[in-house]
């Protein structure tokens, strides 16, 4: 049986919110098991074997991230673009992962593991290793493909799925991985697995037929998939990485707050993600139609806007007391910067609709740059307000960088709907021009 094409007319509000919620649903299963896996792992691993696996983890989440291509931002615009079968777009999207992580990702790392074994940190060293697994399983996700088709409810299902596998052979293995630590991301590779087949088996119901010939080639798929994964990886750096900066000015437990709040901060990020997902498939289509990308726009600022000022409230009022909750002790240096991460995640709600959607406007290059140039913005003032102000000036420099990256993505919009709309007058006078009588 043939699927039916997808329409591309405008949904309306309660349509929208049920995808978002959908998507939402997704990301709170998803946050919801990992905290249990996390308390878990914290339970029956002890401190040294945590921090070692906690150095393997931030090197693979940073390789996985190579390894998607951006497909979480540009997937929807290329499958549109590609003009033929959904399934044939996968199938090469998943070659090229594969060919990413093998090549680039694979050498890394590799490297890192021989680094650390060099400096004597044998087990390290196996666990980044054995950690590739996951990047492999990186390669796998198809969830560019279930937000072009708009079905958040698989989504939601299979990433349940896999990360209850993982928390289940967790729990059965506990006795050898104590000994064998290199096995935790090995077991979470296999959950992972388990559920992107899944995804992909539940989306193949729902993929629309084509028999039109492929308009794009591998290789521009590439192109797009590197600037786009760039600029994430850029994008993740400028939100973690004033914590490593931060140390040498302040005390480890002011670190430790520090990133206590900027965790919860990038809990906050998830929601704006599902806001994100839940307009992209949209933009996609009206995204050489000036009138109709401004009119879509708004709703979706709007909505941003209203996600950012909830969020800020969040984090003015129960940021604190959540963390001093968990921690079990009053944290002042928490208590000091959430008000000011309630205005940072106030400026990456405004920014989210703008910065996230450059590349599937055809501006990758721009993404990169505005993302470069807030980490760049982000580095001066920590050099010049953590040694003076320490947690507190690290807050003011990601809200400074926040503001910045906000009002670059704005601008790069507001160039690229004028030029989208001096293109339609163009069109409109030619068209008038070569047949006057049309009138």
């Amino acid at each position: 049986m043939t699927a039916a094409p997808m329409t591309v007319n405008r949904p309306s509000i309660r349509v929208l919110g049920g995808r978002f919620v959908g998507y939402l649903s997704a990301d709170a299963l998803n946050y919801a098991l990992g905290f249990l896996i996390y308390g878990w792992l914290v339970r029956v691993l002890t401190n040294q074997q945590y921090g070692q696996l906690s150095i393997a983890t931030s090197v693979y989440q940073a390789l996985m991230m190579i390894a998607a291509l951006g497909l979480d931002l540009t997937g929807p615009k290329l499958i549109k673009e590609f003009g033929g079968d959904f399934l044939e777009f996968a199938r090469r999207a998943l070659h090229l992962r594969l060919a990413v992580a093998l090549l680039i990702c694979g050498p890394l790392q590799a490297g890192m593991a021989l680094y650390a074994w060099h400096r004597g940190q044998n087990l390290v060293a196996v666990v980044i290793l054995a950690s590739f697994s996951m990047v492999l399983a990186r390669a796998l996700d198809l969830t560019y493909l279930a937000v072009a088709l708009r079905l958040p409810a698989p989504l939601a299902k299979t990433r349940a799925l896999g990360l209850s596998v993982y928390l289940l052979l967790l729990l059965v293995c506990t006795p050898i991985v104590r000994q064998h630590l290199w096995l935790v991301p090995i077991l979470n590779a296999v959950g992972v697995a388990i559920g992107r087949l899944q995804l992909g088996r539940l989306l193949r119901r729902h993929v629309p037929v084509c028999s039109a010939a492929p308009k794009l080639h591998s290789w521009e798929i590439a192109v797009q998939g590197i600037k786009a994964s760039s600029g994430q990886l850029l994008l993740l750096i400028l939100q973690t990485g004033d914590v490593v900066l931060l140390a040498k000015y302040v005390s480890t437990d002011a670190v430790g707050q520090y990133a206590m709040i900027s965790r919860l901060y990038l809990l906050g990020l998830a929601a704006l993600g599902a806001m994100f997902n839940t307009f992209l498939p949209e933009v996609v289509h009206v995204a050489h139609d000036a009138g109709k990308l401004r009119a879509l726009f708004r709703s979706c600022v709007l909505a941003n806007l209203a996600l950012g000022f909830l969020g800020a409230v969040v984090f003015c009022w129960i940021g604190t007391p959540l963390s001093e909750l968990l921690a079990h002790r009053s944290l002042p240096a928490v208590n000091a910067i959430s008000r000011i991460f309630a205005l940072v995640f106030l400026l990456m709600a405004v920014a989210n609709p703008f910065l996230g959607m450059l590349p599937s406007l055809h501006r990758g290059t721009e993404y990169i740059v505005g993302i470069a140039s807030a980490a760049a913005l982000l580095l001066g003032c920590d050099l010049v307000l953590m040694p003076r102000y320490g947690v507190v000036g690290a807050a003011c420099g990601q809200a400074t960088a926040t503001a910045y990256l906000a009002l670059f993505s704005i601008l790069v919009f507001l160039r690229h709907v004028r030029t989208l709309h001096a293109g339609d007058v163009d069109a409109a006078a030619g068209e008038a021009i070569s047949n006057p009588w049309q009138i």
